[in-house]
């Protein structure tokens, strides 16, 4: 690869991509804000087929280090299509991923021509010759920044990796920071595995300082405490991410409920601290060069899908900035269902996937209310048009802005509405004033 490929700073930042005949989708072709991408779109209507097929793209720069692996097409990724009035359905090949990366600057194809082939990888040598360069310096004992890859499933708080324990955790290559990085289950034991090592580690450095001389591990611990910390604590209160002795497992610190082992907190607040933490450790073991400040300086490109999974709507809205304030310089391309973090996001972070078509969203969702964005970006109505009570309420609107308010059925109705409502339904307090503004203006025609 030339120099003018090979940026200042080792760097993983995707531009575009496009997909033929790749599950779902004949064509698609989207492209990807070099911060934070939101993917929004109903059910089964592609986002983690996306995050799937960027997966396959950026595999060939993980599969050059030592201790990462790659991941091809899958015979089953492959479109099937049905002819019509015939029960059998045939794949359709050749399934194609193309990608564009900002850096390195370079294009990657990636082909599955057939059910009885491999998918092809002469095609993304750039990006693979990137990688096998990064892991010669490594080799070379380079403090070489290496920047993250990370995807984070929907199973990610209950499908864990079945990792060998190794004795030497602590000690084995950075490139361990690579090792099932483009799977989507958890490798939480993995982290608790090192954290207690790097625990015990650190208080045996303090005690035989003079013999255990430059194998600090303090710095590393910190930056995922950092990290956890900044994202965890001004939604949960939760703090000081630790392996605690007398638990023996991870454990947090709370002001109101003290310290309790992670396993025993929220599936939200698990799930959440299972990524962050997962994703400090990985940007610690890969640049450990970078002490404290390894989460802050990795770069990286991260997939996570379901952002929002298991959290409350006012932590929904944090997410995102908190995601970004742990780490700065990472990319990230997120899937959600929650118009809390839509409302967060700028709107050219936005992607809306709508019957195979990738589409910008409104002008001003950031800040707006989220039954605005419910509306606009999601296509929903905000109130659930099959509850009997909506129903009625439509139908006495229908009847208020028809000037029908004082008919018998509508005085039924609004009897009724009343009742379950109480006073706390603005779409009956704009029919008041409508209905004061009509009888105000029937006073005054009376008097001329």
């Amino acid at each position: 690869m030339n120099n003018s490929v090979k940026p200042a700073q080792p760097n993983i930042n995707l531009h575009g991509m496009s997909l033929t005949n790749f599950r779902r989708f004949s064509t698609l072709n989207i492209d990807f804000h070099p911060n934070m991408t939101v993917l929004v779109a109903p059910n089964g209507s592609g986002k983690s087929t996306i995050l799937d097929a960027i997966a396959v793209a950026v595999s060939p720069f993980v599969a050059a280090f030592d201790f990462g692996k790659g991941r091809g097409i899958a015979k089953s990724d492959a479109r099937y299509r049905r002819q019509e009035q015939v029960l059998s359905s045939e794949q359709m090949f050749p399934v194609e991923i193309t990608a564009s990366f900002n850096e390195p600057v370079c294009g990657i194809k990636r082909t599955l021509t057939g059910i009885n082939n491999k998918t092809t990888i002469k095609d993304a040598s750039e990006l693979s010759t990137y990688g096998d360069q990064l892991m010669q310096q490594v080799r070379d004992l380079d403090e070489v920044i290496l920047p993250v890859v990370a995807y984070y499933g929907t199973g990610r708080l209950w499908q864990e990796h079945k990792n060998m324990e190794r004795k030497s955790v602590l000690s084995v290559s950075r490139t361990m920071g690579y090792e099932d990085c483009l799977t989507t289950a958890s490798n939480y034991k993995q982290l608790q595995q090192w954290f207690t090592k790097a625990t015990y580690a650190e208080l045996q450095q303090q005690q035989m300082a003079d013999v255990y001389q430059g194998y600090s591990l303090k710095e590393q611990l910190q930056s995922i405490q950092v990290a956890v910390e900044t994202v965890l604590q001004p939604s949960s209160g939760w703090r000081y991410f630790h392996y605690s002795l007398s638990h023996e497992e991870l454990a947090m610190t709370h002001p109101e409920q003290g310290v309790l082992p992670v396993s025993l907190l929220s599936d939200g607040v698990r799930a959440m601290v299972s990524l962050v933490a997962d994703l400090a450790w990985r940007c610690s073991k890969l640049n450990p060069q970078s002490g404290a400040c390894a989460s802050k300086e990795t770069p990286g490109l991260v997939l996570i899908d379901e952002v929002d999974m298991f959290l409350h709507p006012a932590w929904q809205q944090k997410v995102l900035a908190s995601l970004r304030d742990a780490f700065p310089k990472i990319q990230f391309i997120v899937t959600t269902h929650s118009p809390q973090v839509v409302s967060t996001a700028p709107t050219d972070s936005i992607r809306v996937i709508y019957e195979d078509q990738v589409y910008n969203a409104p002008q001003g969702t950031q800040g707006a209310e989220s039954s605005r964005i419910l509306k606009r970006v999601f296509g929903v109505d905000p109130r659930p048009q099959s509850d009997p009570m909506a129903t009625l309420l439509a139908e006495y609107l229908d009847l208020v802005y028809a000037d029908n308010w004082d008919a018998p059925e509508a005085l039924s109705m609004r009897q009724a509405l009343d009742a379950h409502f109480g006073n706390e339904e603005p779409a009956l307090t704009e029919a008041d004033l409508y209905i004061e503004n009509k009888l105000w203006e029937q006073s005054l025609e009376e008097d001329q």
